[in-house]
């Protein structure tokens, strides 16, 4: 199994996105970034704007201009360019590189829990392998469901649900729906303890990585990497915090995250796939029923902790109480 990653290893800083995504759209550039001088024009924009640095004027930056394309595209913030030979349809989405419902909501978001509720949208909406990366021999699955119910199995057998740096790069990401979250929370659980009884940690952790290398055939630095990119994106979506050298879930969004896991379902077709990767999944707090169960154990953990709030009497259609319902920063 390939590792995989979420989001862009060039744009490890999520939030990065929003500020290239601003600059776009308040340029000429918007449906225009393909081809060497757009994709140079582009990367000059984000220079320009102070997001990306380029230290030499005359420096061909159009590889900038495309590996920020493709992060937009891959998380579904602009309209991604369709590959028509393989039955794909340009008109399903729109116009490529013009920005998406989603991309239009992460511009619109002024606050950092509307900006981590346009990341779920996207990130729960991502699949792979997909209509647009293809290069990956599993079925198809969730990368963020994948690990968030990886993180509950272990909580299931140990009472606490961190993850750790290593444990991503090294399993988690190198896994996928062909393996269960039992076998998965097993190999985790063995590497921790063989690492608690190595004589040198550090040690320990040089010769995994080592043997990741010549096991998968990538260099050492890419297990890093990507383990770095999927914590930093994970984080974005407001469900897990940094604990140490790893994640843990956010407790108050733990009944969210079990009703998110839930929805093992796959998209039925790459035209439905597409849709909602351009539009943003729906989440469970959509459904009004969720979104109440949800609302109830956010207010009774409030209460645990000497908050008091009482649902008695309020307009629950009120729109003041939506920031309520969705996903918020601890």
């Amino acid at each position: 199994m390939r590792p995989w990653h979420l989001g862009n290893t060039t744009v490890r800083s999520p939030f990065r996105l929003r500020d290239g995504l601003i600059a776009l759209a308040n340029s000429p550039l918007v449906g225009h970034i393909k081809g060497r001088e757009l994709e140079n024009a582009f990367a000059r924009l984000l220079h320009q704007n102070g997001i990306v640095n380029i230290t030499r004027e005359d420096a061909d930056a159009s590889d900038l201009g495309r590996k920020w394309r493709s992060a937009l595209s891959q998380l579904g913030f602009i309209v991604p360019e369709l590959d028509v030979r393989q039955g794909l349809e340009q008109i399903w989405v729109g116009e490529p590189f013009t920005l998406t419902n989603n991309g239009r909501r992460l511009i619109e978001a002024e606050t950092v829990p509307g900006m981590q509720e346009c990341f779920l949208r996207s990130l729960s909406a991502y699949y792979i392998p997909s209509a647009l990366e293809r290069g990956y021999n599993v079925p198809e699955f969730s990368p963020l469901r994948h690990t968030l119910a990886t993180m509950l199995e272990l909580e299931r057998r140990t009472g606490d649900n961190r993850l750790n740096f290593l444990e991503m790069g090294l399993i988690v990401q190198l896994t996928s729906s062909s393996d269960t979250v039992v076998a998965i929370a097993d190999r985790v659980l063995s590497f921790r303890q063989a690492r608690l009884d190595a004589v040198s940690r550090r040690q320990f952790d040089r010769e995994a990585l080592d043997l990741a290398s010549a096991e998968h055939g990538y260099v050492v630095g890419t297990f890093r990497d990507y383990a770095d990119t999927n914590f930093r994106y994970l984080k974005a979506t407001g469900l897990v915090q940094s604990r140490g050298y790893g994640l843990s879930l956010v407790p108050e969004k733990h009944l969210f995250i079990e009703q998110l896991v839930v929805d093992t379902g796959i998209p039925d077709s790459d035209q439905s796939y597409l849709i909602a990767l351009c539009n943003g999944a729906t989440l469970p707090t959509d459904n009004r029923d969720t979104a109440q169960l949800v609302l109830e154990d956010l207010v009774r953990q409030a209460n645990l902790r000497g908050i008091p709030f009482d649902l008695r009497g309020r307009d629950l259609t009120d729109r003041r109480l939506s920031g309520f319902l969705s996903p918020q920063p601890s």
